[in-house]
């Protein structure tokens, strides 16, 4: 059963997008502050990291980033969300995986994180 770990500051998207996932079969952990990430990867070990761009005190982007260059965490899929424009989206050059525009249908975040941890299954 695939993790996936969920950052989003919040905490109804995030409790919905866990509702969402675990009813998929997924074993979730949800988290609202970007603090709260680096001790998540550790202990909780994700397959996939979904994530808001806008948080607390961070960008998801930029979060994004560090996690690519890390050779501990580069393996492991990012798939962003955000309500921003995608034109606003491209202003920071960003190595996610994935990217999810709101408001989106739940059928559709399912889909795309499957195929997401599908591609990196076969990387």
């Amino acid at each position: 059963m695939p993790k996936i770990l969920v950052l989003d500051d919040d905490p109804g998207n995030a409790e919905v997008m866990q509702m969402v996932l675990e009813s998929e079969g997924f074993q979730v952990k949800r988290i609202c502050q970007s603090v709260e990430l680096e001790p998540s990867m550790t202990s909780f070990c994700p397959d996939l990291v979904l994530m808001d761009i806008l948080l607390d005190a961070n960008d998801g982007r930029d979060i994004c980033n560090d996690l690519k260059a890390d050779r501990s965490t580069s393996h492991i899929p990012v798939m962003l969300i955000t309500a921003m424009l995608e034109s606003q989206v491209s202003n920071i050059a960003c190595d996610a995986d994935d990217i999810m525009f709101k408001p989106f249908d739940y059928a559709a975040l399912v889909n795309k994180v499957k195929n997401v941890l599908h591609r990196a299954a076969t990387n």
